[in-house]
């Protein structure tokens, strides 16, 4: 075999390698991915059971120690004042009829995922004054950043888009 057909031979294997690796890495990447993803969606899953059974607790349950929650008008909750002002919500609320939660946005990176869901649900809501219980239908976009953690993916902080929708219901 002529030199140069041997050399070509060889960058050619070696490229080939480089290749084949570089496809292996990328699959696993895509795996690990994956496999990250579905870890994020069943914890949100877990969050709206956590609303549906009214368990203020149960939100927050995948958080992070330093959880915090940014309210539409702009206030800023840390994980303590914000079960207190969720279990005062759920106080007024006597059902939640349904609640459909939306992924609509999952990118995941090495260490940190950024996420938007959108939520509606129909319940019944005592008004703080009259007492009166009325059906209202309530749409609301959220902003997660979630974090890898020894415990698996957390949630970090969560952040309304926006201002929910509301309308009252028959």
């Amino acid at each position: 075999m002529k030199p140069s057909t041997l050399h070509a031979r060889v960058l050619l294997t070696a490229v080939a390698a480089v290749l084949f690796a570089g496809c292996a890495a990328t699959a696993e990447t895509m795996q690990g991915r994956d496999a990250d993803r579905s870890q994020i969606q069943t914890r949100i899953a877990a969050i709206r059971d956590a609303i549906l059974a009214r368990s203020a607790e149960g939100i927050v349950r995948d958080g992070t120690e330093d959880w915090a929650f940014t309210g539409p008008d702009g206030t800023s909750l840390d994980r303590t004042a914000f079960i207190a002002r969720t279990q005062a919500l759920f106080a007024r609320v006597p059902a939640i009829e349904t609640l459909e939660t939306k992924v609509d946005r999952l990118v995941v990176d090495a260490d940190t995922a950024d996420v938007e869901i959108t939520q509606t649900m129909v319940r019944q809501e005592a008004d703080p004054t009259t007492k009166i219980v009325t059906r209202v239908w309530v749409r609301y976009r959220e902003h997660h950043l979630w974090v890898r953690t020894p415990r698996g993916w957390c949630v970090r902080r969560v952040a309304f888009i926006g201002t929910p929708e509301r309308k009252p219901l028959p």
